[in-house]
């Protein structure tokens, strides 16, 4: 029974249907699997007791022959950020610690929708506001390829459970990195998407169903497979409650990869030589699939001038944000006390910025991007402004882990990470493949290919590691 805590959950899905396996059975073995690993490292925070009750529902459903969603009696986790009717949702801030929706947000309602049993909560940085995963409510997410380094963040606790076979799938959010930036170092495949096309509502922060409408942060899934990362995206796509009477969302049909980009690397934000050897053997896939890769960039993008961007509106996103928003504005840095002129003028170079890219998406299908500079970390619970980095044994600034992802984030474009292989330490290092904005189902595509012409990279040895760690 334990293999099945590796299935796919299209596979689960598919099982359930059939009849050969029930919503019960599959929940019983991942609540037995979480109660065996799970305590040291601190990835599912909170379960909900109801779930056993929907996993029957699930099942007499099945029985009675009732039209099933692609989800159905599939068990999954979601990020304690994302508000879910009924199960406390903290976004790992004291105030929240006891805090209970009414109602679950707009993104976890669409995957009840499509069938899944949402029956827990991971952890995550504290108001998701640091690429590290723990906070005073749970305490620290542990990466399960090696407990003493960080799962990263702010999604950290979701990808860290996908990765240990808690979870076939999660929701997680981001913002600067907060999925790719944990699927990478955890070895999972994870999705952004277009800004704008999961609703955000539900989410802390901002402070809960608080209606404000905020910059740069969308909603996507983490996964085992791509085809998994796909369904989630179709599950929870969709306009904001408030639109719903007028509105939908159809995303545009994958278009054929035939031509991509590679940025590999750049003087403002070098790579780590291990980080480049992912990215080179990503390339070299990409070739065995006979898909031609080259290096290029948009004419009129310079990584430098992005990033500067991007800090400016991060300080704009800190602002409406709250008192939730906690460490946010350090991602902005000083930025964050600038006027609000500084906002808009930031915006005008956003669209600019957003017309060569999507210039250069008229020459290539997708571009292959770091996930990071760097490799996956140790804790580190030091001040923030007394963090580093270690870039090939240099010292780098601790934000510098977000330029890379700020640069597609920063023009709302999606962006999928796949794992590609172990680094020295035997930690995942994963590479980011974006495309045109609402060119999801590309990003998602090529990823596949690529996927299939990698060899895995394997599931974490989590007897030997906690055995040892004991």
């Amino acid at each position: 029974m334990d293999e099945l805590c590796w299935w796919s959950a299209g596979r689960v899905a598919a099982a359930v249907a059939a009849r050969t396996l029930s919503a019960r059975e599959y929940l019983d073995v991942l609540l037995a699997r979480i109660e065996r690993y799970n305590a040291p490292l601190g990835l599912v925070t909170t379960l909900d007791e109801r779930a056993y009750e929907w996993a029957r529902r699930a099942d007499e459903a099945v029985v009675r022959g009732d039209r099933l969603g692609p989800l159905h009696g599939v068990a999954m986790t979601v990020k304690d950020s994302l508000a879910t009717g009924g199960l406390r949702t903290t976004g790992g801030v004291p105030v929240l610690s006891g805090f209970v929706p009414r109602e679950d947000g707009a993104a976890v309602a669409g995957l009840r929708r499509a069938g899944a049993i949402v029956f827990g909560k991971t952890n995550l940085a504290a108001a998701s506001a640091d690429i590290q995963s723990y906070n005073d409510v749970f305490g620290t997410a542990r990466n399960p390829w090696h407990p003493d380094h960080s799962t990263s963040g702010s999604s950290g606790g979701g990808a860290g459970a996908v990765a240990s076979g808690f979870t076939p799938v999660e929701l997680g959010s981001d913002v600067a990195g907060s999925i790719r930036l944990p699927a990478s170092a955890c070895g999972v495949f994870g999705h952004k998407p277009s800004f704008g096309i999961v609703p955000m509502h539900g989410h802390i922060p901002p402070m809960p169903f608080k209606q404000t409408t905020v910059d740069l942060a969308v909603t996507g899934p983490l996964a085992r497979t791509v085809d998994d990362l796909e369904t989630v995206l179709r599950a929870t796509v969709g306009p904001h409650p408030w639109d719903q009477p007028a509105w939908q969302v159809s995303l545009p049909p994958a278009q054929p990869v035939r031509r991509i980009a590679a940025w590999v690397d750049d003087p403002y934000c070098p790579v780590d030589a291990e980080v480049a050897v992912a990215l080179q053997t990503a390339v070299d896939a990409f070739c065995r699939a006979g898909i031609a890769v080259e290096p290029a960039r948009p004419p009129g993008v310079r990584l430098a001038e992005s990033d500067q961007v991007f800090r400016q509106l991060l300080a704009g996103f800190a602002a409406s944000t709250g008192p939730a928003g906690g460490n946010a504005a350090r991602l902005g840095g000083e930025l964050a006390d600038r006027p609000l002129n500084d906002w808009f003028h930031a915006d005008a170079q956003r669209q600019r910025l957003r017309q060569h890219w999507r210039q250069f998406f008229s020459r290539y299908d997708a571009i292959l991007l770091p996930v990071a500079p760097n490799l996956a970390i140790r804790h580190d619970h030091r001040p923030i402004a007394a963090r580093q980095i270690t870039v090939d044994a240099q010292e780098r600034p601790y934000w510098q882990q977000t330029v890379w992802a700020g640069l597609t984030g920063v023009v709302y474009l999606p962006s999928t990470v796949v794992p590609v292989r172990l680094d020295t330490r035997g930690l995942p290092v994963g590479v980011a493949i974006a495309g045109p904005y609402l060119g999801d189902l590309t990003t998602l595509a090529a990823a596949r290919l690529l996927a299939e012409h990698l060899d895995p990279i394997g599931t974490p040895p989590l007897d030997r590691l906690l055995s040892s760690d004991a």
